[in-house]
């Protein structure tokens, strides 16, 4: 193993750490708006009147913004979507660095394929982030809006040609293995 494969592996050690870290404190962040949509689904009387009256928001002329079980309902099945599609982006991104850890190769078809998934599931996040924005613009401030998340798309399509050149440099690593 050459040195830079040796800096790759070492790097990919590191970054496979902090990106296990982070899925699952994402990972936690969907079991809690998942909690709190079963608090919100399933409990009655004063437990579910002290978890809405928790969400209470006071404006500065004194009065009280309170929104309604149905809307708080759908702001948290939007979060647990994107707690669950970026708990899935960082566990595809772990995977490719843990691959490279493990061999000091980066350019594998297992890779080439992590990427794509990771690009599919960036593309849906801004999707759904535009779509989780518009309703916290709706429900908070009452403006109706929809602001397209453009980071997102831009960042799939992006992982989405990476991946194609990741398959393209396994398929000239078979054909320099198979010449020699």
């Amino acid at each position: 193993m050459n040195q830079t494969q040796q800096k790759i592996q070492t790097a990919g050690k590191k970054a496979a750490l902090i990106l296990r870290a982070g899925s699952l404190v994402s990972a936690a962040v969907a079991a809690l708006a998942l909690f709190a949509i079963c608090i919100l689904l399933f409990s009655v009387g004063e437990t579910k009147a002290s978890f809405l009256s928790a969400f209470d928001v006071t404006a500065s002329n004194g009065t009280t913004i309170r929104m309604a079980p149905d809307s708080l309902l759908l702001l948290f099945v939007f979060m647990l979507a994107d707690a669950v599609l970026i708990t899935f982006i960082l566990f595809f991104v772990y995977s490719i660095f843990r691959n490279i850890a493990a061999d000091g190769l980066p350019f594998t078809r297992a890779n080439a394929v992590l990427i794509r998934k990771t690009a599919v599931v960036c593309i849906l996040l801004g999707l759904l982030g535009s779509c989780s924005d518009s309703l916290v613009d709706y429900y908070t401030i009452g403006a109706p809006g929809w602001n397209v998340n453009l980071t997102g798309l831009v960042m799939g399509l992006a992982l989405y040609c990476l991946s194609l050149i990741f398959a393209y440099g396994c398929d000239l690593q078979q054909l320099s293995d198979e010449t020699l």
